[in-house]
């Protein structure tokens, strides 16, 4: 019965690292939607994976065509408008690529190792690592206003409550097997004292 219970601990335990690993694959989907918060129902007019940040986007080809046509307009009208987009970014029209987002991806791939080794050190690289993906949804979100364009809004993808969701599942699972083995040893210390 023992070696039947630990069979089934450590393959809950592999199993652990499974929701991690999907987030690598999560991220591939928008973390952020752009879009004119003048309307409330407005479609997004780009859409952003956590590679395409970290790599560094290139504005001409994230935006929406429309959108894009504004900005252009803009800029022709007012040439001053690409001297402030020049001072905030650049290399404008690309963002500068924010290397350390690739951090956010090892925390990731370090929760699932962790998982099998040790599952508390994962939920605490889990946990950094969705608190780190909401805090650059905050950081982007601030991005309309020091472009002088503050009608942007900048809103959580799915690729964000995605990652999110399977890094809780994650914690959950963590927690499951942390917990199991004190359950386990309260149950026998019961059976010894109904026994006895």
């Amino acid at each position: 019965m023992s070696s039947k219970s630990d069979k089934e601990k450590n393959l809950f335990k592999k199993l652990t690292a499974l929701p991690y690993l999907l987030v690598l694959l999560a991220l591939l989907m928008p973390l952020a939607n752009v879009s004119c918060s003048a309307k409330d129902d407005s479609k997004p007019i780009a859409q952003m994976t956590l590679y395409q940040i970290a790599s560094g986007v290139n504005l001409d080809d994230a935006i929406e065509s429309s959108a894009l046509k504004q900005m252009n307009r803009m800029v022709k009208e007012n040439p001053k408008v690409l001297d402030h987009f020049k001072t905030q970014m650049p290399n404008f029209p690309k963002m500068e690529p924010v290397h350390h987002l690739y951090g956010i991806i090892a925390a990731v791939v370090l929760a699932a190792v962790f998982a099998w080794i040790v599952p508390l050190a994962s939920t605490v690289m889990g946990l950094l690592s969705m608190v780190s993906l909401w805090s650059l949804l905050m950081k982007l979100s601030q991005i309309g206003g020091t472009l002088g364009i503050p009608l942007l809004k900048v809103e959580g993808g799915v690729g964000l409550y995605c990652a999110s969701f399977l890094i809780l599942i994650g914690t959950a699972m963590n927690i499951a097997t942390l917990v199991r083995p004190m359950v386990i040893a309260r149950r026998e210390r019961k059976k010894a004292k109904a026994s006895s």
